[in-house]
């Protein structure tokens, strides 16, 4: 049981900070990035970070068009 939370665990982690670190990259955002590979907090930074900064970045484009 312990072997397969930990291989969940895991595999969440990975999945969050894929997604999220593509998104920094693309949007230029080094800082978030590194913050991201270095720091494995279970997701909540990538979560944040994809919820958050996605929707402040629409708004920046609605706003410059």
């Amino acid at each position: 049981m312990f072997i397969v939370s930990v291989i969940l665990l895991s595999l969440w982690e990975i999945y969050w900070t894929a997604n999220a670190c593509w998104k920094a990259a693309q949007a230029k955002e080094g800082y978030w990035f590194i913050f991201m590979l270095v720091f494995n907090l279970l997701g909540i930074p990538e979560i944040y970070y994809l919820h958050f900064r996605e929707d402040k970045n629409k708004l920046e484009d609605m706003k410059n068009s």
